[in-house]
């Protein structure tokens, strides 16, 4: 058999040189075996697991269809050159995660609206040409720059709340009470805790699309606003929730109403918004 081992004519220093040696023939070998699984690379553990580290894959994705005259060319270059496609696509990695994912057509003859058979979510052209003309007959917006911005904060929440009502059905999320105010629950919470100036786009957006500002408007035969607009107590309930997140900050909101129903609001929005709050985020953050 071989082996290592010592007679008695053999100096201490010879069996202590026997024993350097093989500590050293052992330690290689254990260094050759660490280096070998160090260089496997992806199957090593990153953050805790194994496996390779990757971003979410969005669950939405957006279709442009072909524009057929200058103003739907118009209305699609807004849309790309806005922030919107960014923050929706952030969104359906982080918040509503689809699976199948759910496309979002712009370009569609009909909408906006959710389309289930298909599994898409249909923007026509014409409808943010619509947008973009109501916004600028009320004279609010001196500027291109802001009209623009108006109007993609407009169809910001217009995608928000078409997606509501997909993630509800994707969730089989129980309505209890009216759906309508279910969705615009959905699209403040995102506003307020997930898009910048979401407190500003929800104030500002909402009362482009409240019953009084559509009157005699271009909009006001779209079949999504006759189907989604604002009554006066809708748009109350928005601001509620706004002023519920942060009533430091949205002190003024209420100024426009008496000071007993100011007083009431305010005893009452900040439970309002902390119900809301945690009813939602149940379901996003699950």
């Amino acid at each position: 058999m071989h082996g290592y081992y010592f007679t008695d004519n053999q100096t201490t220093d010879a069996k202590y040189s026997h024993l350097s040696s093989l500590t050293r023939l052992l330690f290689g070998l254990f260094c050759l075996t660490f280096a070998s699984f160090s260089d496997a690379g992806t199957d090593q553990p990153t953050g805790g697991s194994y496996g390779l580290a990757l971003d979410p894959v969005p669950t939405v994705n957006f279709v442009f269809l072909t524009p057929s005259n200058t103003q739907q060319q118009q209305a699609k270059d807004i849309i790309q050159h806005s922030s919107i496609l960014a923050t929706i696509k952030q969104l359906s990695q982080t918040r509503y995660i689809f699976a199948p994912s759910v496309d979002i057509v712009f370009g569609s003859d009909t909408g906006p609206n959710f389309d289930l058979t298909q599994q898409q979510i249909q923007i026509p052209y014409q409808y943010i040409n619509q947008l973009l003309q109501q916004i600028t007959t009320t004279g609010a917006y001196p500027t291109q720059q802001q009209r623009y911005q108006a109007t993609t904060d407009a169809l910001l929440l217009t995608l928000l709340h078409e997606i509501g009502h997909a993630y509800i059905l994707d969730r089989a999320i129980p309505i209890l009470g009216s759906s309508e105010t279910t969705v615009d629950n959905f699209v403040v919470i995102l506003l307020l805790n997930d898009i910048h100036r979401g407190d500003e786009i929800a104030i500002n957006a909402y009362q482009i699309f409240s019953k009084q500002a559509l009157n005699n408007s271009i909009l006001s035969n779209n079949s999504f606003i006759q189907q989604h607009s604002l009554s006066q107590q809708r748009y109350q309930h928005i601001v509620c929730l706004v002023y519920g997140s942060n009533p430091a900050r949205y002190q003024r909101v209420f100024d426009s109403l008496s000071l007993t129903q100011r007083q009431q609001q305010q005893r009452q929005c900040r439970d309002i918004y902390s119900t809301t709050y945690a009813g939602w985020l149940y379901y996003l953050d699950n």
